[in-house]
């Protein structure tokens, strides 16, 4: 990842300041109703998005939860560590994480360097993408298809190790990019 977007990514953000000013837990509000424990897309992604990134809140845990999109975690520096479904993960530099809506996912603190994006996904992003991938039998094909299906479904999470390839870090930084530059068409782009 160049300089330039770490730098950018790594600013302390308003929430973050509140969190090391002393406040111990998340604030609900911003990711959820108070009743429920499902981080809501309507709080977090533009009106009439599809897809949006934001930094991953350092400093301090989120508790037990799942999300109402599919959720894609690039570790940009550093490590952050993740349980799912019960499976303890260590997400380093330049390692993917992708959850599902059924993945139910806690997060310890991270460190000032340890740098994530999160990319906040609405299913239906997909649609272009399944028509991309063809008839052709694959994991991530079925991850996507699981994604879109209501109820259980047996594969609620992928991890790759792909810090030593390069085409896909160059493709996760164009997006990162992309999403923090507001660039016009980005919907093709990114899909």
């Amino acid at each position: 990842m160049t300089q330039e977007l770490l730098q950018q990514l790594e600013k302390i953000t308003p929430e973050e300041e509140r969190i090391l000013a002393g406040e111990k837990t998340i604030e609900k509000e911003i990711y959820m109703a108070e009743d429920s424990n499902v981080i809501d897309s309507r709080k977090l992604l533009e009106a009439g998005k599809l897809i949006q990134v934001r930094t991953h809140t350092r400093f301090i845990h989120f508790p037990k939860h799942t999300h109402n999109y599919v959720e894609m975690i690039y570790m940009c520096q550093g490590s952050t560590v993740h349980t799912i479904n019960g499976d303890r993960i260590e997400l380093k530099t330049g390692e993917l994480l992708i959850l599902n809506q059924n993945a139910v996912q806690e997060i310890e603190p991270a460190g000032r360097d340890d740098i994530a994006v999160n990319f906040l996904i609405l299913p239906e992003f997909f649609d272009q993408t399944l028509r991309m991938i063809g008839a052709e039998e694959n994991q991530l094909k079925d991850f996507i298809v699981g994604c879109l299906k209501s109820g259980e479904v047996p594969l609620c999470y992928l991890h790759y190790r792909i810090a030593d390839v390069l085409p896909v870090q160059n493709l996760i930084e164009n997006l990162v990019w992309t999403l923090l530059h507001h660039q016009s068409n980005k919907r093709s782009i990114n899909q």
